[in-house]
């Protein structure tokens, strides 16, 4: 029978396991810690960004008014990017922008089953003309 031949595991071999196990761990953790702290800027940004299947919904946290607001679905390719003129935002707005409603600059009509999004950004001004421009990965 040729099978596996099983030696005994040494301490050396143990404690290099356990330094590998170890290094890997570490570097998962801090790959975690680094995505982590970028979806905790953009939720308590300025404008709040958040994707589904079906919608894109931007939240006005500036404090005032937002004018001449543009959101953008950025897709990974980088060839067309599709565009949605808001316009004007009041202040703690909630809005529910549609994915059908984002046209590139052909004038073809955003589908998720056609382009891989990578981000979206949004783009505004207060009243104050100070400009605002925020971008979030597309999850």
């Amino acid at each position: 029978m040729s099978g596996f031949h099983l030696r005994p595991v040494t301490r050396r071999r143990l404690s290099f396991l356990a330094r590998t196990a170890l290094a890997c761990a570490t570097s998962l953790a801090a790959a975690g810690c680094a995505t982590g702290d970028q979806s905790a800027q953009s939720q308590n940004g300025p404008i709040a960004i958040r994707t589904s299947q079906l919608s894109v919904v931007v939240e006005n946290r500036v404090g005032m008014p937002l004018t001449d607001v543009d959101v953008v679905i950025l897709p990974v390719g980088g060839a067309t990017e599709f565009k949605k003129f808001v316009g004007r935002m009041e202040n703690e707005e909630k809005r529910d922008l549609s994915l059908g409603g984002f046209y590139g600059r052909d004038g073809t009509t955003f589908n998720l089953r056609v382009v891989r999004p990578k981000a979206v950004r949004v783009t505004g001004k207060d009243l104050n003309a100070k400009a605002y421009s925020v971008e979030a990965p597309w999850r």
